[in-house]
């Protein structure tokens, strides 16, 4: 579990759209705690801090409001789409010694992995998971071995190894990551598999062969006889008689 980080608020009364953009103009970042059972409080927070809380908080952190310290859940990180600066940011207070719901990062380690070394690629089909752990014992991720799942060959989330006091919530038949051949890899060995099946260049292609064990000349595009070759004799009372 990664260090617990502090940072210091400020109270705010202005609610809305028009007071948050106010807000993030004097350098400040609106903030609302979510609290069980309470009402929220919303309070604002220096954009360098919402900055720093955005790229080193990853589950918990320690908020001042009114002087008072309390633990917060991080949880939705709102920014803008066009200058990627935060523009709102969303904590859940908690109780440090009671069990919480929370998602889990999973991390792969595909450095001993055979499917890899024979040239596939791991495909992640779930990139969190949910556990319930205590609120001061979440872990920051959850790391997955895979040295020994083969080429082509899928894993799911029961057999991800959880910490002392850690439960899965997320159910265990859910489809984890699988070790896929790559498309160009695929491609190639397509049209490997296709060359070896068509006949070589200046390979004898094999005559077909009559009932009396003689080459059968094979027809033209037309559907006439070949060059060369004799028509079959007509059979029955359209045969020519005999003089």
């Amino acid at each position: 579990m990664s260090s617990t980080h502090s940072y210091a608020t400020q109270g705010r009364t202005g609610l809305g759209s028009i007071a948050a953009v106010k807000l993030r103009a004097g350098g400040q970042i609106p903030v609302t705690i979510n609290r069980a059972g309470k009402p929220s409080q919303h309070v604002s927070l220096d954009e360098k801090l919402a900055n720093h809380l955005a790229s080193h908080v990853i589950h918990l952190c320690k908020v001042e409001v009114e002087g008072k310290q309390v633990t917060a859940l991080r949880g939705e990180i709102a920014k803008d789409c066009m200058t990627d600066r935060i523009k709102h940011i969303d904590l859940q207070e908690v109780d440090e010694t009671s069990e919480i719901k929370v998602d889990v990062s999973v991390v792969p380690d595909a450095r001993n992995c055979p499917g890899v070394k024979a040239g596939g690629i791991v495909e992640l089909r779930a990139r969190t998971v949910k556990v319930r752990c205590k609120a001061n014992a979440i872990p920051d991720q959850l790391p997955v071995d895979l040295s020994e799942v083969q080429l082509q060959e899928s894993i799911t989330v029961s057999k991800i190894i959880l910490p002392k006091g850690v439960t899965l919530v997320t159910s265990p038949k859910t489809l984890l990551l699988s070790v896929v051949i790559p498309r160009g890899m695929k491609a190639a060995a397509d049209e490997a598999a296709a060359a070896a099946a068509a006949p070589a260049a200046g390979e004898a292609v094999p005559a077909a062969v009559g009932p009396d064990g003689k080459p059968v000349a094979a027809p033209a595009a037309d559907g006439k006889p070949a060059a060369g070759a004799k028509a079959p004799a007509a059979e029955g009372k359209d045969a020519p008689k005999k003089k």
